[in-house]
């Protein structure tokens, strides 16, 4: 398919031996269901099918602005300009996110370490409260049997 670069309204069929560029849209005629190939600046614009000559709107491709095609060639140049420049920030601020991404990983491995140790510690300080209160209880158990065993010496 010969890419029409000088009448983009004109929309050609498409055959087998025909070369289909990226830029062109592919799209079936609502009426006789031919397929149709126009050059990209033919979007949004009502054509006549090549096969059936009835009217069609060439379809608009998903994320495509009309308006980008009537800008001067200084204008795009521009835009291309600033989309470069806004790509390299962006590109800039990924690299720093991932690099906070990374200080923050090894900082939850650290905080998680230290959760662990804390962990460890707190469950060796309920053991050891368990057996205090164990000692304390027997203590108590003593002295409760020492007191009676006065008790009774006193009373003889």
């Amino acid at each position: 398919m010969e890419n029409n670069t000088e009448d983009p309204v004109v929309a050609q069929s498409i055959s087998s031996d025909e070369e289909i560029h990226a830029t062109d849209i592919q799209f079936i005629c609502p009426h006789c269901d031919h397929n149709l190939v126009i050059d990209y600046r033919g979007a949004g614009l009502q054509i006549d099918c090549v096969e059936c000559k009835e009217a069609v709107t060439v379809p608009i491709p998903e994320g495509m602005i009309i308006d980008d095609l009537d800008l001067s060639a200084g204008e795009v140049l521009t835009q291309l300009f600033q989309t470069r420049r806004m790509l390299l920030k962006s590109e800039q601020r990924i690299s720093l996110l991932e690099e906070s991404i990374d200080s923050l990983k090894l900082r939850r491995k650290e905080l998680e370490k230290s959760r662990i140790t804390t962990l460890h510690r707190c469950a060796e300080l309920v053991t050891m409260c368990q057996t205090m209160i164990k000692q304390n209880n027997e203590l108590v158990g003593t002295i409760n049997r020492m007191q009676s065993i006065i008790s009774e010496e006193q009373q003889l």
